[in-house]
């Protein structure tokens, strides 16, 4: 799993910091740490003309990334890339289309409540429309040295749960922890998905368990704060009529992203 990692040295982006190196030691793999250069005021198309502007912010960005290597420390290969000028949302949205990323990590608002994910408007941007899985880290979230808890996966029957089932599996494999799938769902649909959850868990080739949770207040709701053990994330897919391969919330999502107690993966459409 190729990881990239959205950093601007604030406490946020420092929580996807240390889920990046969780998750990229977790995997084997080398982080890339980007850091963005803005366009200003007067508008990107002179700012991209002003060799001496783009220098000064580039070298700000640049000095972000020095804080990013201090902070990781070499507890894992990392690399560096500033991309600009221009918004953060833009900027990660044509790396992912040029450089096609395993992942894509960030931090929450900082309006986010503690322990929680809450998008900011640059993975708002990024959810809806980003052709590779997009990671929000919950507030709060460095510190963390390893991944505890299940993979666990939202599942509904459709073909996109039917996607994100089988991404969580690969996430479980790579890290050595287990699958947990589960449907939230009351009256005749729970029980119409009893059985395909158990069957879903028991084709994976990794130690999975397959469930069905009664709704509280919501779907979301119970999918943001599952009872049992913490997952280490949550999986989810993109709705049924977004874009081919690329990320788009649906309703259940767009809420569980909003207020979810761990990080959540959600992945493009298959």
């Amino acid at each position: 799993m190729e990881l990239t990692v959205g950093f601007d040295d604030t406490a946020q982006s420092r929580d996807a910091l240390d889920l990046g190196v969780v998750l990229a030691q977790a995997f084997d793999r080398t982080l890339t740490v980007a850091s963005v250069f803005p366009g200003d005021d007067r508008g990107m198309l002179y700012a991209a003309q002003d060799s001496q502007w783009v220098a000064q912010v580039r070298a700000v960005a640049e000095q972000k990334l020095d804080v990013a290597r201090d902070l990781v420390g070499g507890r894992i290969d990392m690399d560096t890339i500033t991309l600009g000028p221009g918004s953060a949302a833009r900027m990660l949205y044509e790396y992912a289309e040029s450089e096609k990323p395993r992942a894509i990590v960030l931090g929450s608002s900082s309006r986010a409540s503690f322990g929680r994910v809450s998008p900011g408007s640059t993975v708002e941007r990024l959810l809806h429309g980003v052709a590779c899985p997009v990671v929000v880290a919950p507030k709060g979230y460095a510190g963390r040295t390893e991944l505890i808890g299940p993979v666990v996966v939202a599942y509904d029957g459709s073909p996109e749960s039917e996607h994100a089932v089988q991404f969580a599996a690969g996430l479980a494999a790579r890290s050595g922890r287990t699958v947990r799938v589960v449907a939230v769902a009351d009256g005749g649909m729970r029980s119409g998905l009893e059985d395909q959850v158990v069957d879903v868990a028991d084709q994976l080739d990794v130690p999975a368990t397959g469930e069905v949770l009664p709704v509280r207040r919501s779907v979301a709701a119970v999918l943001a704060d599952l009872p049992g053990e913490r997952p280490s994330m949550l999986v989810c897919g993109s709705r049924g009529y977004g874009p081919v391969r690329q990320v788009f919330l649906g309703s259940v999502s767009v809420l569980v992203v909003r207020s979810a107690a761990y990080p959540v993966v959600v992945v493009p459409r298959p």
